[in-house]
């Protein structure tokens, strides 16, 4: 008898830790399936408005890359109108304060520093890495235009949407299951897997990138913990990807 309770209470325990991480790839899904249909549609509409004598491909990439990422966020809206009971508290967005800023900057320097550490330290290894499909694309259209849309989307598209999702709806829905190191870890975890699909190269070239961006994914998370406001990630990621981007717009245009 007492095995038998003793069963069915650890079969409950591992169902009450199992559901929140089964239900965050559920969000996932829903988010990646949102995402492609909301720039498919965009595409289509591009399609009918512009004819492709007029459009750019550096254009179709910027508009088609655009809707993707604000997909995520009508996917996080959508979920959070319908279920509300998710996060009661909402996604805390509020003005930054002195503190948000200092926590901003230290956090883009140690990712920016972080990210070419890592490129140094991969290539006097000589460890392959994999790139990123955006950065290739934008290396192989290389011009002013699509490396100035790339710099504003990260900061006014990528950086937001991408931490409304991760940083905002799934450490947050796991924070109220787990304690702040086990979603802050998971949450990464699920970041960086999620861009399997978006990075390009060798086995080992793209097992390199999503540690690299499992670690940097770290400070975001750690970030939007300690100062409780979506407003600090949302910068430090879209400053980040900016710089980078820059980065390699001058590298290549210079």
């Amino acid at each position: 008898m007492d095995s038998d309770t003793t069963f069915r209470e650890d079969a409950s325990t591992l169902w009450r830790t199992l559901r929140p991480v089964l239900l965050v790839l559920g969000f996932i899904l829903g988010a990646t399936i949102t995402s492609l249909l909301v720039g498919i549609i965009g595409v289509i509409v591009l399609d009918l408005t512009a004819p492709a004598s007029q459009r750019s491909p550096a254009t179709v990439f910027l508009v088609a890359g655009a809707l993707g990422e604000i997909g995520y966020a009508v996917f996080v809206g959508g979920l959070l109108y319908w279920k509300t009971d998710l996060l009661p508290d909402g996604l805390p967005f509020r003005l930054p304060t002195r503190r948000d800023a200092t926590w901003v900057l230290a956090g883009v320097i140690v990712m920016v520093g972080a990210e070419y550490a890592l490129t140094i330290l991969f290539s006097s290894l000589h460890i392959p890495t994999a790139q990123n499909a955006a950065a290739l694309e934008a290396t192989k259209h290389a011009s002013p235009f699509m490396f100035g849309g790339l710099i504003v989307e990260s900061l006014l598209i990528i950086g937001p949407c991408e931490e409304i999702l991760f940083r905002g709806l799934i450490q947050g829905y796991l924070r109220r299951h787990f304690s702040a190191v086990g979603s802050i870890l998971l949450a990464s975890f699920f970041f960086a897997s999620a861009h399997l699909l978006s990075v390009q190269g060798s086995t080992t070239g793209v097992l390199n990138m999503i540690l690299s961006l499992f670690s940097l994914s770290l400070v975001l998370g750690f970030a939007y913990e300690r100062t409780d406001s979506l407003v600090v990630p949302v910068l430090i990621h879209g400053s980040y990807d900016a710089i980078l981007f820059a980065g390699l717009g001058l590298s290549l245009l210079h």
